[in-house]
């Protein structure tokens, strides 16, 4: 091979090199980050009762009790314990509406309260005072506007008695403001010292006690948690096909399994608006509890409805539903595989009755068929998505 030709194959050979060092070179492109979803099946269903809600009983009322008065803990309220001991009051016991729970250090509140009590006594003295003095000078006042009315008293006179009169009025002015002022001093020093004792607001239940004896507590420290269990709510939650049927001032059977019996209460409250994230309404029903049997915390079970004839349904979990994007119905998203990927795909539905936490599909949908039930709401027609397994 000539001296040329060499150089050619050598010149050829770095610009292949080259070419294969500029393409390692080159940046991958950023594969997509594609939405996580969860997928189920539509299932086929034969119910044969009324459709059942799971509710959760909670207290009437619960509260926190805080201090108003700063100070450190004086005593808490004592009771006699299972052992027969006293000891301090805690969660799990029963206390008496105006207990008094827990007691503040009054010893610097009845000072001040002696203070402001000694201030009004000084203030009312002087308005006394005032007051007599006020009653001399109009008396002086008088004799002399019936003496100068008559000519005989000079006008100087005349006026010094009026100015007189005039000061003398002024100061019990004076001296009521500052009595005002001491009987205020002494109703807020008198409510200090109330307020350094936390009392039970109603009969019930101390659910937690956060502080003890030597505590130090500020003006807003919630020293202890109580509820009231003589009526309780059975909250549950319902989906807007169902509102139908139910309605403040119907009355309702919750079934207890804790009590082996169901109890008959009123529903006193429905939520005015549907949970943005689960799109199920609260409803209370009001329990009487005369006997505190029925604990917060119980669940119990709740029918609507009075279905009874069985047919098979074809049903999907709530988070499924959408809002169709281009109606006022409803709408799923279907998965379908193609070009290796799972692709979600748009499907108008027409809904029913409820089941659980399931909803009948009464049109656009077949068994078996692999919808998104979680995620749902993040996704687009056509947009490409991960599965989770």
């Amino acid at each position: 091979m000539s001296r040329a030709s060499r150089r050619a194959v050598s010149l050829a050979a770095m610009a292949a090199a080259l070419a294969t060092i500029a393409c390692q070179k080159q940046p991958r492109a950023l594969e997509p980050v594609l939405q996580a979803v969860r997928v189920g099946t539509v299932q086929e269903i034969t119910p044969d009762a009324p459709e059942r809600y799971t509710a959760t009983i909670v207290p009437f009322s619960q509260v926190d009790l805080a201090f108003k008065s700063p100070g450190l803990i004086d005593s808490i309220l004592q009771v006699r314990g299972a052992d027969g001991r006293m000891r301090n009051v805690q969660a799990g016991d029963k206390v008496a509406k105006g207990a008094e729970l827990a007691v503040v250090r009054q010893v610097d509140y009845r000072q001040r309260l002696q203070q402001a009590q000694e201030q009004l006594r000084q203030a009312r003295a002087q308005l006394a005072a005032a007051e007599a003095a006020y009653r001399d000078a109009g008396l002086d006042f008088t004799r002399a506007e019936h003496l100068y009315n008559t000519a005989s008293l000079t006008k100087p006179d005349y006026d010094q008695a009026k100015a007189r009169n005039d000061s003398a009025r002024a100061q019990v002015d004076a001296a009521h403001a500052v009595e005002n002022a001491a009987q205020i001093a002494v109703s807020e020093a008198d409510l200090a010292l109330s307020d350094t004792t936390l009392r039970a607001p109603f009969d019930g239940w101390i659910v937690a006690r956060n502080v003890d004896t030597g505590s130090l507590v500020g003006g807003a420290t919630v020293g202890f948690s109580m509820m009231a269990t003589s009526t309780v709510k059975a909250v549950f939650a319902v989906p807007d096909t169902s509102l139908r049927s139910v309605r403040t001032g119907q009355r309702l059977a919750v079934g207890l399994d804790a009590l082996g019996r169901s109890v008959s209460g009123i529903v006193t409250a429905i939520s005015p608006q549907a949970d943005p994230r689960s799109r199920v309404f609260s409803v209370e029903i009001s329990l009487d509890n005369p006997r505190e049997e029925i604990r917060p915390g119980m669940i119990g079970s709740i029918t609507l409805g009075t279905q009874t004839a069985p047919r098979r349904r074809l049903v999907i979990p709530f988070s499924a539903v959408v809002r169709a994007p281009a109606s006022q119905g409803f709408a799923v998203f279907r998965t379908e595989e193609r070009n290796g990927g799972t692709y979600a795909v748009a499907r108008a539905i027409t809904i029913g009755d409820t089941f659980g936490n399931s909803i009948e599909v009464l049109s656009g949908l077949a068994a078996g068929e692999r919808v998104i039930v979680l995620g749902a709401e993040l996704v687009h027609d056509g947009e490409q998505v991960r599965v989770l397994l």
